[in-house]
C-alpha cells in the first residue's frame, strides 16, 4: 500500500523505515527542506537514527500538500503541540476518504481533548486511529521484535491497518478501545517523569517500583472512569508502555524526570532536549481530567506542582508518601 508519513523525527523516520522494508510505498514528510533532501540523497536522516539507513521505498518532501495527496492512508506523527497546526494546513478532504493514523501521546492542555479527537474536528467524516505501545524508534528501525496496539473507531479499519503494518519484526494487535489506548499512551508519560524524578533524587528500585506501580494504578482509575477498557491499562499500551517508558534510558520523559530531580528546572532541561517530551506538556490536562472524573491523580498533581508550581521535587515525594493511609 501506499502511505503518507507527516514527521521526519525519530518515531516518524522509524515507522518510515518498517513499512518500507515490509514493501510499503512511503513518502516522508519533514518541515525543514534539508532534512528531506539529505534523507534523499544519503538514505541517512543527518540528525535522527543516523546509523540506520533508510531503505530506497521511502520518499521525502517538505511539501505538505505532496504528501497529502500522495496516499489515503496518513500517519500523524507530529508532537501533540503541533497536530492542529499541521492539520490546519492540510486541504479539504474533497471528498476523499482519508484515514488517518496518530502516533502522538498526549492530550491537549487547553481543550483535554486526545489526538483522534482533534484529527476528527478537522475532518469529520475521515477513519481514525492511534497506534501506540512499548516501541522506542530506534528499536523498531533496527528490527528488534516488537508489539504494538492499533486501535480504531471501525473494527475493519484497524484489523486492515494491523495486517498491512505488521511484519516479523513489529507485531501489531487490534482494539476497538480508542479512548483507553490514546489515554494510557498519554499518561504514562506523566508517570514516567515521576519515575525519572525519584530516579535522579538517587532513590533505588523500592521507590521505582512502588512509584510505577501506583503509577499504573492512577492510570487505570482515569482510563476505565473515561470510558476506557482495563484490558487496555493491563495490555500494551497501558503496563506494557509504561514499563519502558518509565526505565528505558531511551525515554525522553524519563530523562526530563531525571534531570529534574538532579536538579534543572524544566525551562533548561527542554532547551537541551533535541525532541519532545510530551509529558511535559499532558500533564498540565490531567488534574482536570480526573476532577471531571472523580478520581483521584496523586502522582500526576505532583508532577504539575513539581514541573510549574515551584515544588521541590523531595517534597513532593514526601507528600505521596505521607497522604492517607488506605486499603490497597
Amino acid at each position: 500500500m501506499k502511505v503518507s508519513i507527516l514527521g521526519a523525527g525519530s518515531w516518524g523516520t522509524a515507522l518510515a523505515i518498517h513499512l518500507a522494508r515490509s514493501g510499503h510505498a512511503v513518502v516522508l514528510w519533514s518541515r525543514d527542506a534539508g532534512v528531506a533532501a539529505t534523507i534523499a540523497r544519503d538514505r541517512r536522516h543527518p540528525r535522527r537514527l543516523a546509523d540506520i539507513p533508510i531503505p530506497h521505498g521511502v520518499g521525502t518532501t517538505s511539501d505538505l500538500r505532496q504528501a497529502f495527496d500522495y496516499s489515503e492512508t496518513i500517519v500523524l506523527a507530529v508532537p501533540c503541540a503541533a497536530m492542529r497546526e499541521v492539520l490546519g494546513a492540510l486541504p479539504d478532504s474533497d471528498g476523499r476518504l482519508l484515514r488517518f493514523v496518530s502516533t502522538a501521546k498526549g492530550i491537549e492542555p487547553d481543550t483535554l481533548k486526545r489526538m483522534s479527537e482533534i484529527v476528527l474536528e478537522r475532518y469529520p467524516t475521515s477513519d481514525v486511529a492511534a497506534l501506540s505501545g512499548p516501541t522506542f524508534a530506534e528499536g523498531v528501525a533496527r528490527g528488534d521484535p516488537s508489539a504494538a496496539v492499533i486501535a480504531g473507531r471501525g473494527e475493519a479499519f484497524a484489523r486492515d491497518l494491523q495486517e498491512n503494518f505488521s511484519n516479523s519484526q513489529l507485531r501489531l494487535y487490534s482494539s476497538s478501545d480508542v479512548v483507553g489506548v490514546e489515554l494510557a499512551g498519554a499518561l504514562k508519560n506523566v508517570i514516567a517523569i515521576a519515575a525519572g524524578i525519584v530516579s535522579g533524587l538517587g532513590f533505588g528500585h523500592n521507590t521505582l517500583a512502588a512509584l510505577v506501580t501506583r503509577g499504573l494504578a492512577e492510570v487505570g482509575r482515569i482510563v476505565r472512569a473515561c470510558g476506557g477498557e482495563l484490558k487496555t491499562v493491563h495490555g500494551l499500551a497501558g503496563i506494557g508502555d509504561l514499563m519502558l517508558t518509565a526505565t528505558g534510558r531511551q525515554s525522553r520523559n524519563r530523562h526530563l524526570g531525571e534531570e529534574i530531580g538532579r536538579g534543572s528546572r524544566l525551562a533548561e532541561v527542554l532547551i537541551r532536549m533535541p525532541e519532545v517530551a510530551e509529558g511535559a506538556r499532558t500533564c498540565l490536562a490531567v488534574p482536570t481530567i480526573a476532577r471531571r472524573a472523580a478520581v483521584d491523580a496523586p502522582i500526576s498533581e505532583v508532577v504539575v506542582q513539581v514541573l510549574y508550581e515551584g515544588l521541590e521535587p523531595r517534597e513532593g515525594v514526601e507528600q505521596l508518601m505521607t497522604r492517607a493511609l488506605r486499603p490497597e
